[in-house]
């Protein structure tokens, strides 16, 4: 039988960690992006999802 984790156990907490650390940082860069746009045309898609009646 074939364990799926199979190699030194370092290894796959290093990759594990990197994964965790790229998902993390996009989500990050999604909230900062949604949050502060940094779109100064009021007429811009992106303030249709942030407008004030919402």
């Amino acid at each position: 039988m074939h364990h799926h984790l199979i190699g030194p156990f370092w290894g796959n907490v290093a990759i594990i960690g990197i994964a965790g650390a790229i998902t993390v940082a996009c989500f990050v860069a999604m909230f900062w992006m949604l949050l502060r746009p940094g779109e100064t045309d009021r007429r811009h898609p992106k303030y249709a999802v942030l407008r004030d009646d919402r």
